[in-house]
């Protein structure tokens, strides 16, 4: 005969409707992101007046051979000068120069060994370029206030609408080319649950990419993380 149990054994958490997601993210996706990070500093450091795009795309890629990581889930974004204004996986890396003044977009996305995706953009200013580094500054306010503002399950096009109304209240346009400050993210599948745009209403659960990319006046700047949606919390990885 079993001996009487000593204690009920009970779920993790108390039951509502949803999906069943985890309330913190997966080891595999934290260090897919911790190296997204630093391949993006990477890129950062080795700017100077003078380096070309493919310059910086070797530097992010010298740093994710050396941390393991063999390939990436869609090309390593960089820009410079007017290339800043666009990041789309149909513009590579080209021989454009960074100028005197200027600003470097990172935009990175490795595939870990055990199969997890990153995905992280950074922005530095090279030179003597005061309008720029206010520029970048005051974005990067704008998503780091957003951020804690994430709730599990939200709507997308909530978070969407929230960060719109900031960026054209401190006069940036929105950049990107469908329209939208960021994707769901998966392993092996980035988009699965479209973008953070003002039609997409999807419940947000799980890893998405948080990245407003956006323009005042001449300077376009950007700025990515990814949020966990977790079942009581959304944690910033």
């Amino acid at each position: 005969m079993a001996a009487a149990a000593i204690h009920r054994v009970v779920p993790a958490w108390t039951y509502r409707p949803g999906p069943d997601v985890s309330d913190s993210p997966p080891p595999g996706l934290v260090r897919a992101q911790a190296l997204a990070k630093g391949a993006a500093a990477a890129g950062l450091a080795s700017v100077k007046p003078s380096i070309t795009e493919k310059d910086v795309e070797l530097a992010v890629s010298a740093y994710l051979i050396d941390n393991d990581v063999e390939h990436v889930w869609t090309i390593t974004n960089i820009g410079l000068g007017e290339n800043t204004r666009v990041c789309f996986p149909t513009n590579p890396p080209t021989d454009l120069a960074a100028a005197e003044r200027d600003v470097l977009m990172v935009d990175v996305h490795p595939i870990t060994a055990d199969g997890s995706w990153g995905d992280c953009t950074r922005c530095k200013v090279v030179g003597d370029y005061p309008e720029a580094e206010q520029a970048l500054r005051d974005l990067e306010k704008l998503h780091y206030e957003i951020l804690p503002k994430c709730r599990p399950g939200m709507p997308a096009n909530e978070l969407f609408g929230m960060t719109h109304d900031r960026l054209v209240a401190e006069g940036f346009v929105l950049l990107d080319l469908l329209a939208n400050i960021g994707h769901s993210l998966t392993a092996g599948a980035a988009y699965l649950h479209q973008f953070i745009d003002a039609g997409n209403s999807t419940p947000m659960w799980g890893a998405w990419a948080i990245e407003p990319f956006a323009a005042r006046g001449d300077i376009a700047v950007k700025v990515e993380d990814l949020v966990w949606f977790g079942r009581e919390r959304c944690i910033v990885l």
